[in-house]
């Protein structure tokens, strides 16, 4: 059974949303409005279990408050467009909370996506807190529930800890909230202390008390927070304990690449061995708009004579297409240039291409062929689709203004291949170069393991299959010894690119890398000679970009409490 009973969400989000708004008041000050009071919800544990899955539920980035969209979407895509795997897409002229002005380094304070994000990831901060206090009040007057709270609590300083962490991604300097601030009503942070000791702290503290196994699909547990504590210290360039961490993940034996590549994006295969912390999406909760389902992803289904007809955002570039070239011993070459990878080609290319984009002439899931004519815009930034998040025919549709956007699949947020391939930079950074290899060599060797099938079905075939004739697929794994560090560390981080293209991990990758400039110039250069414009205005790259701008209201509104990023 899911952790998420959609129904039970429906009527505690309304009640534990502390609002973001804009009348004067901090956006943690709005009291609770609703029938349903802390009192009431504090009075027996259904109330407590319920207020962590409304925090939970936060993963999906929707509060419908303020306006609170696109921006928050959980796979950050809006964001990674800033990077050189994705292109805004749609049109020039529709530019959807400014997620062309993302894509261009156009960055202001006032674009509304930003605020997007904010409202979401402290939305889900004050549900972590509020689910704590809840917990300790119940426990103080009732002694048998105190075994069962300390869960609660624990569960709530992950989630507290990883909604931080989002934060930090996006604008590293921000503040950190905990139930003490509640209480005391200190709303008003400033934004001047270093927080990763913060998140580091909630991660050891709920890794202390967390069952071993998770409770329920969709919950946290010892490995999950052991996940993300090895994620955070790689972010802070703490290698030896990022390997510490991921190492526990790993020995554990709890979790396995999938036999095929699409088993991670295929709603039927939910929830596998390689998901270690997922959004649990579903659609058949009574939402007339799908909210719970894969609300926030929805833009980038493919465009017009499509399955969905709808709406041709975050396209993926040509560069990263290119990235998807291997030699004759199934390695990335070197160098990138291919100015749109013919379809039929003899050159052989590593088949996670065609799960990662739909490319002309090549079938699209179960959809048929991808056509030109699926393209909003076509040519103007881009001659790919995004694959990753969509439907197949036959799964359930949920309940939207387009019924085949929204459904029940997960967004990944941490799955075994993201973590082999973060303990294998850090088995570089400390010199373990062989054990790097074979970590990635185990993905390479996964990678291989399946191919987008004929549109007559199957979806997935081998990467050999007679009826494949739209490309050459060809994967091989690094059979020589990796003795320098350099090297090693470039083929860890290319491998990144290629297994974890669209999922939101590029532009956070490039910037803890200190390579955004040389990156995106690099980038910019080639894709300009490819596409018609969408990168014509773009803005220089430049220092203050290592992170966005944080949103111009909450400065206004923490009245002098929060510092705009310098630059910005």
């Amino acid at each position: 059974m899911r952790l998420i009973n959609k129904y039970l969400i429906g009527a505690v989000m309304l009640t534990m949303s502390i609002y973001f708004v804009s009348c004067g008041d901090s956006f943690l000050d709005t009291k609770l409005q609703n029938a349903i009071t802390e009192d009431i919800l504090s009075e027996r544990q259904a109330g407590i279990d319920a207020s962590l899955i409304s925090t939970y539920k936060m993963l999906n980035g929707f509060t419908n408050t303020v306006g609170n969209v696109w921006g928050a979407a959980p796979s950050n895509y809006f964001y990674n467009s800033a990077s050189d795997d994705q292109h805004k897409g749609s049109e020039p002229s529709d530019n959807a909370d400014g997620y062309h002005d993302i894509n261009l380094y156009q960055w202001s304070p006032g674009l509304k996506s930003f605020r997007d994000k904010f409202i979401s990831v402290y939305e889900g901060v004050n549900r972590s807190n509020k689910t704590i206090i809840l917990a300790d009040k119940l426990s103080a007057n009732d002694p048998t529930t105190v075994e069962a709270n300390v869960v609660v609590k624990a569960e709530a300083k992950f989630l507290r800890a990883w909604y931080h962490f989002e934060a930090y991604k996006m604008w590293k300097n921000i503040p950190y909230y905990t139930e003490v601030d509640v209480q005391n009503n200190e709303f008003r942070k400033p934004n001047d202390v270093d927080v990763i000791p913060l998140i580091i702290a909630d991660l050891d503290a709920a890794i202390a008390d967390l069952p071993a196994n998770k409770t329920a699909v969709g919950r946290s547990d010892k490995t999950v927070a052991q996940a993300l504590k090895g994620k955070v210290l790689l972010y802070n360039n703490d290698f030896a304990g990022a390997k510490t961490a991921f190492d526990i993940v790993v020995n554990s034996g709890k979790y396995s690449l999938n036999p095929c590549y699409f088993d991670n994006f295929n709603l039927a295969t939910d929830n596998s061995p390689e998901s270690i912390f997922a959004l649990q999406a579903a659609v058949k909760d009574g939402d007339g708009d799908g909210a719970n389902g894969n609300f926030l992803e929805r833009l980038a289904a493919p465009h017009s004579g499509s399955h969905t007809g709808c709406c041709g955002y975050n396209n993926p570039t040509q560069d990263l297409a290119n990235a998807y070239q291997v030699d004759a011993n199934g390695l990335p070459v070197a160098n990138w240039n291919a100015n749109r990878i013919t379809v039929g080609a003899a050159t052989p290319v590593d088949p996670r291409l065609d799960w990662v984009m739909g490319r002309t002439g090549v079938p699209y899931l179960d959809w048929g062929v991808h056509s030109d004519g699926w393209i909003r815009g076509n040519g103007w930034s881009g001659f790919y689709s995004a694959k990753k998040n969509m439907k197949l025919t036959t799964d359930v549709a949920g309940a939207s203004w387009n019924n085949n956007q929204v459904h029940a699949k997960n967004v990944n947020f941490i799955r075994y291949a993201d973590v082999l391939l973060m303990l294998a930079e850090a088995e570089v950074e400390v010199g373990s170069l062989e054990r790097a290899r074979d970590l990635v060599n185990q993905v390479r060797r996964r990678a291989g393991g399946c191919a987008q099938g004929p549109a007559e079905g199957p979806v997935a075939v081998a990467i050999n299959d007679s009826k494949i004739t739209w490309a050459t697929y060809k994967v091989g794994e690094y059979t020589a010894p990796w003795s320098s560090k350099d090297a090693a560390r470039d083929a860890v981080r290319r491998e990144r690119r290629l297994e974890l293209a669209t999922e939101g991990h590029r532009i956070f990758d490039l910037r803890r890398w200190n390579i955004v400039k040389p990156t995106i110039d690099a980038f910019r250069a080639y894709e300009k000679t490819v596409i018609n414009g969408a990168l014509d205005a773009a803005g220089p790259v430049e220092a203050r970009h290592n992170v966005f701008p944080l949103p111009g209201v909450e400065i206004g509104l923490s009245a002098g409490a929060l510092k705009q990023n310098e630059g910005f």
